[in-house]
Formats: C-alpha cells, structure tokens, sequence
C-alpha cells in the first residue's frame, strides 16, 4: 500500500513538474522578448515600464526554479536513489552552450547575412561548394528556416549553440545591421559571446570595422579571406572561387583549435 501510495505521489509531482516546466518556459520566452525591446527602446517612461516587467518575470521564474528544486527533493526521498530530474535543466537544451554541445563532436556555424539577392548568392556558393565539404561542421542560417517554424525562435535557439559565427560583411548587411534579429537578441544578452566571431568580407565597406558585435569590436577581428581584401574584389581574387576556397580552408583550422580545447 505504501509503495502504491509513493507511486501515487511521484506522479503527481512528475504532473506538477511538467505543469512547472511550461510556465517557466513562457515566461522564459517573454523575459527575453522584453529584454530586446528594453535594448532597442529610447523612450525613458516606455524604458522604465520595461525594465519593471523584466525584474517581475525574474522574479517568477526564481520562485518556479525553487518550486522545481523542491519538487526534486521529494522526488529523491520518496525513490530513495538519485532520480535525473526532467527540470528546466534537461527543458533548455537549445540554449545549451557551446561547451556542452561540442561533446557531441558537431562543430556548429551559425552565418548573418544580408537576405538580399547579391548577399544570398554568395551565401549559397560559400556554403554549398565549400562549407558543406567541410567534415564535422554543422551549417545553419536564416534561409534554412522552414515554413512553420518561428523565424526569431530560430534564430536564437541556433545562435545559442553555435561555436562559430560568421558574419558576412556587404554594404547590404550593414545598412540593416541594428535591424536584424541576431543582432538585437546579441545586444539584450548579459553574457558575453563565448563563440568564434569571425567577419567574411563579401564585398566592399567602408566603416564596417567600427561596427560592434556583443563584447567585440568588429575590426578587433581577423576576417576571412584576408584583412582588407573582399572576395569579390578582382583585384585580389581571380574569382569569387579562389576566395572561398581560402575561407574553408581557415575555418577547418578554426573547426580544429575548438575540437582541442574541449
């Protein structure tokens, strides 16, 4: 009767825990759609509204984690062994760091770009003739978004687990620089990027070294091709070939130092 009655009540806390788990994870989501638009807000009455909503689902989510750790504790007592609790821990997966996904032997690209015509192209010919050859890299960006999916969720979930970030410089990208969503998801985190960062320069801009990305500074960066020396500019390059072959050939390098680290 006894062990019917334990298995009574850890399933009621597994029903409690999973109820847990879903509000944690709304509330999670809302925090940081707030956090963005407190980044991008100017207004200081609007600004100020923001940041009390923020500190209220802060607190909220403080008080489902110790409701969560609670519900671990009895969980523990009521098997008697270690249960490996299904919290918010095991929820967050997407959100894993680098760290923990490079166990998986994965090396995880996450590429920014311009989505107009001349960008994409370059795009398509970097990733499809070269980067896709590269063994051991995962290759991820916006285009590869599915319809169904929520573009911005996306977005974050793939920023989150990547080990490297190429962004691909143009004066397209940078005229929507601020406007994209990696870019405002970067500047509302309060961790730095633990990632690579690595600029590839597709065709010529001036300034863009002034541009900055989470805690770098983008001309503080070794960018790809080569410093100063676009791929489409044919004054460097024969072709736009010749270039990427030299980006993939440096990114493996990159690929390699990563998988030593860890």
């Amino acid at each position: 009767m006894a062990k019917s009655l334990s298995t009574e009540q850890q399933q009621r806390l597994e029903q409690w825990t999973q109820t847990l788990q879903a509000e944690w994870e709304q509330r999670s989501e809302k925090l940081k759609r707030l956090r963005i638009d407190c980044a991008i807000e100017a207004g200081t009455a609007v600004k100020f509204q923001l940041e009390k909503q923020i500190q209220d689902e802060e607190a909220k989510l403080n008080d489902i984690d110790r409701q969560l750790n609670d519900i671990e504790a009895q969980l523990q007592l009521l098997s008697r062994t270690k249960i490996i609790p299904n919290t918010i821990l095991s929820k967050a997966k997407v959100h894993q760091t680098p760290e923990v996904l490079s166990s998986t032997g994965a090396i995880e690209v996450f590429i920014s770009y311009s989505r107009q015509k001349d960008d994409e192209k370059l795009l398509n010919d970097l990733v499809d003739k070269h980067l896709n050859n590269l063994e051991g890299m995962k290759i991820w960006h916006e285009g590869k978004t599915i319809g169904g999916q929520d573009n911005k969720v996306e977005i974050e979930k793939h920023l989150n687990s990547s080990h490297i970030i190429l962004l691909l410089i143009s004066p397209n990208f940078i005229k929507d620089y601020n406007n994209k969503v990696e870019i405002k998801l970067v500047k509302a985190r309060e961790q730095p990027i633990k990632a690579t960062v690595v600029p590839v320069l597709l065709t010529k801009i001036f300034g863009w070294e002034r541009f900055t990305f989470a805690n770098f500074k983008l001309g503080d960066l070794e960018p790809l091709p080569q410093k100063d020396k676009f791929i489409t500019d044919r004054k460097v390059w024969k072709n736009n070939n010749d270039a990427f072959y030299v980006i993939a050939e440096r990114l493996e390098k990159v690929k390699t130092k990563i998988v030593e680290k860890t």
